[in-house]
């Protein structure tokens, strides 16, 4: 009975083993996700804090903040 258990110990190591090389490999092969960050009045300081917050949360989960100044519609 003892080896029964080793055995089935072993095969599910080996499975999980072979199933985290596996996903590995993909999330290596995965391209970078960027996201857009828009703000209208970028020279704001609650907007260039917004932006520092964003770049930590992408560095924290693994996607680029590109930051993107638009004019605002009500000075245009």
């Amino acid at each position: 009975m003892n080896h029964r258990r080793r055995g089935i110990r072993s095969l599910c190591c080996a499975a999980v083993a072979v199933s985290a090389m596996s996903l590995s490999g993909l999330l290596l092969a995965a391209e970078e996700v960027k996201i857009g960050f828009l703000v209208k009045q970028a020279e704001e300081p609650w907007f260039q804090t917004e932006w520092a917050f964003a770049e930590k949360a992408g560095k924290e989960h693994g996607f680029t903040v590109i930051k993107i100044a638009v004019p605002d519609g009500e000075k245009t």
